[in-house]
């Protein structure tokens, strides 16, 4: 699509061996509104549900939060000073358990909410173009093909590509300084790279593919 390669190119660069990508802003979006006062009360929420449930809450904290700040996915925030030259917006989120998944529990970041009737949200802020996906019949004849076939996967995909510097105020949301005690103060994070929930995560996960095949192909990738 000559939409994904316009944004690879003008959008997504190859620093240090990592891809680092600009979010697709609609060119007439409305400012996003500071919903740090409504997030606190959905956060809030979730703490209060969660209280009875203190190994999930805990482990809420251990094995996502403390692990994405690790790798470097998100980053703790000080909210001393706001940045004038970017939008600030807070993302409400609410962690949730299955039972037969290689991820027991995972964080679902809701960028659909809105802060009022006439507040974007910022899933509404953003372009949502369908990602490049492979022909299932061509797909079919190159599995038949050869003798063998193999398949991969991408870890964490999504989070792998890191997020523009002036894009990530508008990616922050809030969890508790301390795990072990609902009643401790919230901090905030934001997040350093391209997170699930975005409308627009596959799209920029499709570019950044594109872009890395034909980095090493030397030629222009083509998707049949």
């Amino acid at each position: 699509s000559e939409v994904v390669r316009e944004y690879g190119e003008k959008s997504i660069i190859l620093e240090n061996g990592k891809y680092t990508a600009k979010l697709p802003w609609k060119p007439d979006f409305l400012p996003l509104p500071h919903n740090m006062e409504l997030v606190k009360q959905r956060t809030g929420s979730v703490i209060r549900r969660l209280a009875n449930k203190p190994d999930l809450l805990k482990n809420v904290w251990r094995d996502i939060i403390m692990e994405q700040e690790r790798r470097h996915f998100i980053e703790k925030v000080e909210e001393t000073k706001l940045p004038t030259d970017r939008p600030v917006h807070y993302i409400p989120h609410h962690p949730v358990a299955k039972e037969s998944s290689t991820t027991p529990i995972r964080i679902v970041y809701d960028c659909s909410c809105k802060d009022g009737r006439d507040n974007p949200s910022l899933n509404e802020c953003l372009e949502s173009h369908p990602p490049v996906m492979n022909d299932i019949t061509g797909i079919l004849m190159r599995f038949r093909a050869k003798k063998y076939a193999t398949t991969s996967d991408l870890e964490k995909a999504f989070l792998q590509i890191q997020l523009d510097e002036k894009d990530r105020d508008a990616t922050r949301f809030l969890w508790l300084s301390d795990p072990t005690n609902t009643s401790s103060p919230l901090i905030t994070y934001r997040f350093k790279s391209v997170l699930f929930g975005a409308t627009c995560s596959p799209f920029i996960l499709s570019a950044t593919l594109l872009k890395h095949f034909k980095g090493k192909s030397g030629e222009t990738f083509r998707y049949t």
